[in-house]
């Protein structure tokens, strides 16, 4: 059992989906690490090795086949806070009465929630509604994914006309898109772009059916629709999670960086933001290529900043799609690149003070809780303490 498999324990056991055979392995790992913790701490090692050393001990002395023993109502409640916290040495060093520090009257950070545009290829910008979850770009128009038609301000009172002017009379005209407005007055295949800001994620179905979730400060540039054309051609920035439509006879590709993606009917994740030193594509199902690597399940190509391209194989690939979701998932995790995730999701400015730890966090937390409780767990490890300024999060050594 890997460092990542005993964390899926916990989770499990902590939200009652484990069965009694599981429980028993986890009856017997935390046992384990309260003891190692005792005898290592006793044996004078510092504290920075104890998770490692506890860890070497539990995996050589312990199997995954535990007897099955009855459930301890204590155990489990340890189980929930073992899979809430995020760790650094978590196992043994946990602070419960540290919490972020809130300046000048500052109030708490609401989580992010759905919300994005589309802009059309004659400049026009629709706002899409916060009260869906997703759009579907048809061959002529664009509809909520519950049916309903996407609407819009179009400038004019009911009278016809221009808002704000002399003669406006009753309210600002609402309509929906024309076709020709999504394809063109020539009718030709116009350029979309869809784009969600910080705070912000949706999902668009395209006109082949190929469903992207957009995570926050994302954009994602296709055509209306993808007739007449060999290849389905999208370009992303940011971060995408693609479910793609399966044509054998038009292979779908994703833009991003200077790298081409292509794929014939697959599941991926794509993290391509600008401000990131490299960009990743994991793929959960089906094949892709990466310029000319060929991936598996589980499998993931990297971007790195001197523009080499490798592929690594992952313990646990669905932790890259955990923000499609609702949460964040985070293993062995410096806690600047954690500080991006919250700096999109949560639309804050984040500074530092001090020296900051290189201890590496792991955990999994809701990305529906405002941002004080996802920081008062990360400071449970004694690694790092904040401050929350307005929209100003000062990260403190």
């Amino acid at each position: 059992m890997t460092n990542e498999e005993f964390i899926i324990l916990a989770e499990k056991v902590a939200d009652g989906s484990a069965s009694i055979s599981e429980v028993a392995l986890y009856n017997a790992c935390y046992e384990s690490f309260q003891k190692d913790a005792q005898d290592l701490t006793a044996d004078g090692l510092d504290p920075k090795d104890l998770k490692t050393e506890s860890l070497a001990r539990f995996w050589k002395n312990h199997d995954t086949s535990a007897p099955v023993v009855k459930l301890w109502p204590r155990i489990l409640m340890a189980a929930a806070a073992v899979a809430a916290i995020v760790v650094g040495v978590w196992f043994f060093n946990t602070d419960t009465s540290r919490h972020p520090e809130f300046v000048s009257g500052s109030q708490d950070i609401a989580p992010g929630k759905n919300g994005a545009t589309i802009t059309l290829a004659n400049g026009k910008v629709i706002q899409l509604s916060d009260a869906k979850t997703g759009v579907v770009i048809g061959r002529d128009d664009l509809k909520y994914s519950d049916g309903s038609d996407v609407r819009y301000s179009d400038g004019t009172s009911s009278s016809g006309s221009l808002k704000g002017s002399q003669n406006s009379s009753g309210p600002v005209g609402v309509r929906s898109l024309t076709p020709a407005e999504l394809q063109g007055a020539d009718g030709k295949v116009q350029n979309l772009i869809a784009a969600t800001a910080k705070g912000q994620t949706y999902q668009f179905t395209l006109a082949d059916g190929t469903k992207v979730w957009l995570n926050a400060d994302s954009k994602l540039e296709f055509p209306s629709n993808f007739v007449n054309s060999r290849t389905r051609n999208v370009k992303l920035s940011g971060e995408g999670y693609f479910e793609v439509a399966k044509d054998k006879a038009h292979p779908f590709m994703v833009n991003f960086k200077t790298l081409t993606l292509t794929v014939l009917g697959t599941h991926f994740n794509v993290n391509a933001y600008e401000n990131e030193k490299t960009a990743k594509a994991t793929l959960l199902e089906g094949s892709i290529k990466v310029e000319k690597l060929f991936l598996k399940p589980a499998q993931q190509a990297i971007f790195d900043d001197h523009r080499r391209l490798s592929l690594q194989t992952l313990e646990n690939a669905e932790k890259e799609t955990a923000w499609k979701d609702g949460y964040f998932r985070f293993y062995d995790e410096k806690i600047q690149d954690i500080m991006k995730k919250l700096e999109r999701w949560y639309d804050i400015e984040v500074v530092y003070e001090g020296k900051m730890t290189t201890e590496g966090f792991t955990g999994k937390v809701s990305r529906n809780k405002n941002i004080s409780q996802v920081l008062m767990i990360l400071e449970k490890t004694k690694g790092v303490h904040f401050k929350i300024e307005g929209r100003r999060v000062t990260v403190i050594d």
